[in-house]
């Protein structure tokens, strides 16, 4: 098997990040594709959305319990406020309309209409990596949250 990291540009609001992540992809033979499937792709959208809907029903510390934690620390450096108060301050996507899932490896975007949310998977569970994430004329994405 080789591995081979996968950049992740994403610009947040405080500027454009080069953001080269540490999560890997796993390449396999070549009649293989790198994406993974369906149950794994069903478990990223399912965390989209118990992240969105904790911000649509105002719970923060469930939705910062769905956060890596540079996103955590995200939080706390923009809001200058505990993570499960800070991040209902972000003004965060509270719906997840899917279009489309992209899973390579361990790392998972779940795109939506206009926006987008990265997920890391951690053990068994997929989290928030960056959400409120638009698509951008300069960068690929504009973040409202970056936990990269």
């Amino acid at each position: 098997m080789h591995h081979q990291p996968i950049p992740t540009p994403v610009r947040s609001r405080g500027g454009i990040l080069a953001v080269s992540a540490l999560l890997a992809v796993t390449i396999v033979a070549p009649l293989t594709g790198c994406s993974a499937g369906g149950s794994t792709r069903a478990a990223a959208v399912d965390a989209a959305s118990d992240f969105a809907a904790a911000i649509a029903d105002d719970r923060g510390a469930d939705a910062c319990a769905l956060l890596v934690p540079d996103a955590r620390q995200a939080v706390t450096d923009q809001t200058h406020r505990d993570c499960a108060d800070g991040v209902l301050d972000l003004h965060l996507p509270s719906t997840v309309r899917t279009t489309s899932t992209e899973v390579h490896g361990r790392a998972a975007i779940v795109h939506g209409d206009g926006d987008a949310l990265f997920l890391a998977r951690s053990g068994s569970s997929w989290l928030v990596r960056a959400a409120g994430c638009t698509p951008v004329t300069d960068a690929p994405f504009d973040c409202v949250l970056d936990g990269s």
